[in-house]
């Protein structure tokens, strides 16, 4: 790189004497005649009109893959295309570190969503820490537990929740089932079981009013679970949120929703129903978004414009560059020929 750039500056004025002296661009390389020796006639004329146009195509090919550097000193060019290369560079990676911050943000969201549920449905809840009941007792109660500070949700929480009727669950809000074995009879006493692995599915759907009382809502308390023979207990529900921490990057807020599954697990029958909520988030762009006296969203659409102009602008420039290859490439084999 030294003994490149030592060499581009110590041949700078004879360089630059020699290209100028040439001609580039869509100029014919067999001149216009006026500087034809009258002394020359025949093969002598044609053997040094041949030298004269290998000598132009090799000053051609070799300011073709010159550098910025060794451009400017031969015609006194400015490097504007590798200007326009580092300005695409350094916007690129701008919005690349914008757009990681805008997910880092979305995931932050859903995480804190998630660990904000596990404390609002999980009786007992403590981070890190398996849940898990060992009693009969115990299971109702986390059931009507998470179904309690489900219908009361408004009133708890801290965040701000929104209710889903799902139509996939039967037109309720709320699902609450059971699956289990179609027959299973086990006795540890005589060494003997008889199992139907056919699952059968039992539900109970709730619809929450801002009341809390809905005909058909207390039959979850009458849900009465088949131990012997249960596989797992599922409660399912969606909510609605609203992501509104992103005014802080200039982003218009994104809505999400929410479908929670609290499951207790109870496939192993070992006396230990294990207990887990699992949260999946969907993203859309929400309804009639205003934001009051928020103008910079405009700043971010600015320069996204930006970056597409400048990406395509290089993308013209590079694909000018291959044409002008190919064409000085059939140029070559024209005169070689």
């Amino acid at each position: 790189m030294a003994a490149s750039s030592y060499t581009c500056i110590q041949d700078g004025a004879t360089e630059k004497d020699r290209l100028l002296s040439a001609s580039y661009g869509s100029r014919d390389l067999l001149g216009d005649g006026s500087s034809r020796p009258s002394g020359l006639v025949g093969s002598e004329f044609h053997r040094q009109q041949e030298e004269e146009e290998e000598e132009a195509l090799r000053r051609k090919l070799k300011y073709f893959f010159m550098s910025p550097c060794d451009k400017y000193h031969a015609k006194g060019r400015k490097p504007f295309k590798l200007g326009l290369q580092l300005l695409k560079i350094i916007i690129v990676t701008v919005q690349l570190v914008l757009f990681g911050l805008s997910n880092q943000m979305v995931v932050t969201f859903k995480e804190e969503n998630t660990a904000a549920f596990r404390h609002l449905f999980l009786k007992g809840y403590q981070d890190n820490a398996p849940q898990a009941v060992h009693t009969q007792m115990e299971l109702y109660s986390h059931v009507y537990f998470a179904v309690e500070q489900y219908l009361a949700l408004p009133q708890i929480s801290l965040g701000r929740y929104a209710y889903v009727l799902d139509p996939g669950m039967n037109g309720s809000a709320l699902l609450l089932c059971q699956r289990f074995y179609s027959r299973a009879t086990i006795d540890p006493v005589n060494d003997t079981f008889d199992i139907d692995p056919h699952v059968n599915t039992t539900c109970v759907g709730l619809n929450p009013l801002t009341d809390g009382s809905v005909p058909g809502n207390g039959d979850y308390k009458n849900f009465t679970l088949e131990f012997y023979k249960l596989i797992n207990v599922t409660i399912d529900f969606k909510l609605k949120a609203i992501n509104i921490q992103t005014i802080i990057n200039n982003e218009i807020p994104d809505c999400y929703t929410f479908a929670i599954t609290i499951v207790m697990d109870n496939r192993a029958h070992s006396g230990k129903v294990k207990i887990s909520l699992q949260n999946e988030a969907s993203i859309k762009e929400c309804k009639d978004p205003n934001v009051s006296g928020h103008a910079e969203s405009y700043a971010r659409e600015f320069f996204d414009v930006l970056v597409a102009t400048v990406c395509l602008l290089s993308l013209l420039l590079c694909g000018r560059s291959i044409v002008r290859g190919v064409l000085l490439q059939h140029v070559r084999l024209l005169c070689f020929t």
